[in-house]
């Protein structure tokens, strides 16, 4: 007799289902399992016996067993599989009616004395298993916790396997309970850090607010202790809330790491990461052994990817960043995987002006020479330098200075009020591509691009002359409007204005700067 029971596997941000399927022949008493199943997976025999015998169910003798796990060309991994394993031999011995199995997926780990334990990755499995079009899942009760937060299933926790035959049998009565989305809010990061304790810095804070706003990529550059990590760390207090689509994408992404929050539920806050300078490359991209996970990359997805110090950072580390600067996604190939995961972050850049740091700082003198400080500038490759939307140049603070006096003394916009006037620039977008296939500014391309961020009058003629003067190159020209359309949307206005256009040029640095070196 042959059973077949439904579960699923993971590969990469995927959920692919598996059928479970096993046969009872005549023949040696051994039990084959194949369908390319690694070492947990494989190991589950000996599991299998002892739990269905310590359940007080008896375990077919004397008959040759063959469970396949199809399709047979997908690698199995993880100790999820063991329950549903289970349940399909104990159904093709004829001890469980398997027809009623037809609408549920099934995962869980088996212990030696037949107890259900929790398994990792839970959540991604019955997200994914929601996307193929299950609504019944029966899965370990340690797990309800996590997964009770995907909506339109029904969720069967179990604790024992003997539980999960009695339901399946209708011995033993099981309330399912119904998967509930989350309220959407904006949840405040627990830190202590504001905008409003940053004084001064005006431009830096208006760039900043761009940036969030339209999702550009922004790079400080500035001497030491001139506040650029400071402001990088408060990102995270003027970011707009999530919605329950996007928590749902973080929080799976999160877990495929085993980074889940310990209390259940979603993650609510837009990821901030800062890898330290030494990151390796497969730290940065992502890898490991058998299906290749998540990196810093990934990690940083719908959030924001800081990265102090870059030229200081290893030249295979930056470059790695252009496809995803790019494309929005990462792509790690392997001899035997090839793995796509979303990596649409918000990179924020920060470098010193030369490597003692010092170049152009009124108050302390530079130590390097124009050969050092333009090695030092071209360990930022001009294709990573192009990707960079927004430039902003900060100089040395003067604490004598009349203009810091005055800055000192005047209140400072807080962050509640920043991220106030983000969202209004949010909304408008939204609003604006409901129906195109992107959400923000930076996104637009091509015909989306001529569409949205069209120049007439004025502001062409700035755009034209600005374009040739800083000597523009052809990706920069498209990241000018893009920076316009952002800036256009903060004062709440449908059409581009010169006055948009000539702020974003500020925010532009010359293609030929590295000629001020020589």
């Amino acid at each position: 007799m042959v059973s077949f029971i439904k579960s699923c596997t993971i590969a990469g941000v995927d959920t692919e289902i598996i059928r479970v399927e096993c046969d009872l022949s005549r023949g040696m008493p051994v039990l084959n399992m194949v369908g390319l199943p690694d070492a947990a997976v494989r190991e589950s025999r000996d599991r299998l016996r002892a739990a269905i015998l310590n359940s007080g169910l008896d375990f077919p003798v004397n008959r040759r067993i063959t469970i396949n796990l199809s399709p047979a060309g997908t690698r199995k991994e993880g100790t999820h599989l063991d329950l549903p394993i289970a349940l399909s031999l104990l159904a093709g011995a004829g001890n469980v009616p398997a027809e009623k199995m037809e609408d549920y997926a099934v995962i869980g780990e088996l212990s030696l004395d037949g107890r259900v334990e929790a398994v990792p990755q839970a959540l991604p499995m019955c997200i994914g298993l929601k996307q193929k079009g299950v609504k019944k899942i029966i899965l370990p009760k340690e797990n309800l916790k996590n997964v009770s937060v995907v909506e339109e299933v029904d969720l069967y926790p179990v604790e024992t396997l003997r539980e999960a035959c009695d339901f399946i049998t209708g011995e033993a009565v099981i309330a399912p309970v119904q998967g509930k989305r989350p309220p959407s809010a904006f949840d405040s990061p627990d830190s202590e850090m504001d905008f409003s304790e940053v004084l001064g810095r005006e431009e830096a804070k208006r760039a900043i607010e761009i940036s969030v706003s339209g999702f550009h990529h922004l790079l400080f550059t500035g001497p030491p202790g001139c506040g650029k990590s400071m402001m990088a760390k408060r990102i995270p207090t003027v970011m707009p809330g999530m919605t329950y689509e996007e928590m749902l994408e973080v929080t799976k992404l999160y877990s495929l790491c085993g980074m889940e929050p310990e209390e259940g539920g979603l993650i609510s806050r837009r990821p901030f990461r800062a890898p330290a300078g030494n990151v390796s490359s497969a730290a940065m991209v992502g890898g490991g052994a058998g299906i290749p996970r998540p990196g810093e990359i990934t990690l940083a997805h719908l959030g924001t990817l800081f990265l102090d110090e870059m030229p200081e950072m290893r030249r295979d580390v930056l470059e790695a960043l252009r496809q995803p600067l790019e494309d929005e996604k990462i792509t790690i190939s392997r001899s035997q995987s090839k793995i796509t995961y979303p990596s649409k972050f918000m990179l924020v850049g920060a470098r010193n002006p030369c490597p003692c740091g010092y170049f152009g700082d009124p108050n302390r003198r530079c130590t390097c020479s124009m050969q050092q400080i333009r090695r030092y500038q071209e360990r930022l490759s001009g294709p990573i330098m192009d990707r960079f939307d927004i430039f902003v140049d900060l100089a040395a603070i003067d604490y004598d200075s009349p203009e810091w006096m005055q800055s000192a003394g005047s209140p400072c916009r807080s962050s509640a009020a920043m991220r106030e006037k983000i969202e209004g620039a949010r909304a408008l977008q939204e609003e604006r591509y409901i129906k195109e296939e992107i959400r923000y500014n930076s996104q637009l391309q091509g015909r989306l691009l001529r569409k949205y961020c069209r120049l007439e009058g004025a502001a062409k003629e700035v755009y034209d002359l600005g374009c040739r003067q800083l000597k523009v190159s052809l990706r920069g020209r498209d990241k000018l409007l893009k920076v316009s359309r952002t800036i256009a949307d903060l004062e709440g206005k449908d059409e581009i204005g010169a006055e948009h256009v000539a702020e974003a040029l500020q925010y532009r640095r010359r293609d030929e700067e590295r000629d001020d070196y020589q």
